[in-house]
């Protein structure tokens, strides 16, 4: 029998508390906080690489379509519908916080896209060597993330650059590969190390290099540099500290029940906090940031792990939705 590894669910259970504790922070207006929990978009890329360019793993495209290509597209008609109602009844509450009633979900249209591409990618990753996958990284990262990003800040931005964020999702997508896959050397891990202890530092987004669109498109979260660096050192940190660990099934099961509730919390947490925000200023009720931050942090994580649940308990169309 093949053992399940561990820091998937670790990283995917972190990068989902972490996307919560993002929204939270933007409504609360605190750049900073906000800035430092963006790798959550990237990671969630990456994790899903991990798996989609294994080529040993065999899907045919008629069960891509249903099973993953149909599920994200259901999820995103009906989440962005109701985004929208909840948007206009409560004045526009999820448009001040993510720039958009159903904003959020941009980032389903990029896992489309990854997922469409994803059998054509794997026939590389099955002939390729090392080298050669380090190459597609690092082009794909230098290219496509860090190139847009600057011209961007400096106001330069031509029809071309965006067309080159691109090459960042499939770069992002297909680190989670070769994280996954590759021993690192010292020289490599070195690199990954700073470029994220660096970027862990400077990504301070709001007095680094101002705000901007990178920090509040989820689209755009995972192909900004910082979020890309400093989410490539968690999950090389996180894989190789549990490499060698033994993790007791008490301290799996609520971290593999969160990881599998990840994509409906997802879904359904920025409402929530729309209708939170709502009733806080309707009724004048103005708390603390930090302790707003936490509080309502942790309400939506359990709200909407709970609600993702009874959800998937609908027959035939509930593993859809979430």
């Amino acid at each position: 029998m093949k053992r399940r590894m561990v820091y998937p669910d670790v990283l995917r259970a972190l990068s989902c508390i972490a996307v919560v504790f993002l929204s939270t922070s933007m409504a609360a207006g605190c750049t900073g906080v906000s800035g430092l929990l963006t790798w959550a978009a990237p990671m969630f890329v990456m994790l899903s690489g991990m798996f989609f360019l294994d080529s040993s793993w065999f899907i045919s495209s008629q069960d891509m379509a249903r099973k993953y290509g149909l599920r994200v597209l259901e999820s995103y008609l009906v989440w962005g519908c109701l985004a929208m109602t909840v948007n206009y009844a409560t004045g526009g509450v999820i448009s001040g916080i993510l720039s958009g009633s159903s904003f959020y979900l941009n980032f389903l249209f990029v896992m489309i896209i990854l997922y469409a591409i994803s059998p054509i990618m794997r026939v590389f990753t099955r002939v390729a060597q090392t080298r050669e996958l380090w190459y597609v990284v690092v082009f794909g990262i230098v290219i496509g993330c860090i190139y847009p990003f600057f011209q961007l800040q400096l106001e330069t931005t031509r029809m071309a650059d965006h067309a080159m964020i691109g090459f960042g999702y499939l770069a992002v997508f297909m680190a989670g590969w070769y994280l996954r896959t590759t021993v690192l050397s010292r020289k490599q891990l070195r690199v990954i190390y700073l470029l994220g202890g660096i970027c862990l530092i400077l990504t301070l987004r709001g007095i680094w290099m101002g705000p901007s669109m990178f920090s509040s498109d989820p689209a755009l979260m995972i192909v900004a540099p910082d979020a890309v660096f400093i989410a490539m050192a968690l999950f090389v940190v996180v894989k190789n500290t549990l490499a060698g660990m033994r993790v007791s099934v008490k301290v799996l099961r609520p971290i593999s029940k969160i990881a599998q509730l990840s994509f409906g919390i997802y879904l359904i947490h920025p409402i929530l906090l729309a209708v939170v925000c709502y009733v806080l200023n309707r009724n004048g009720i103005v708390l603390p940031t930090a302790l707003f931050v936490i509080l309502v942090s942790v309400l939506l994580l359990a709200v909407s792990g709970l609600l993702t649940f009874l959800i998937r308990k609908i027959p035939k169309i509930g593993r859809y939705l979430v």
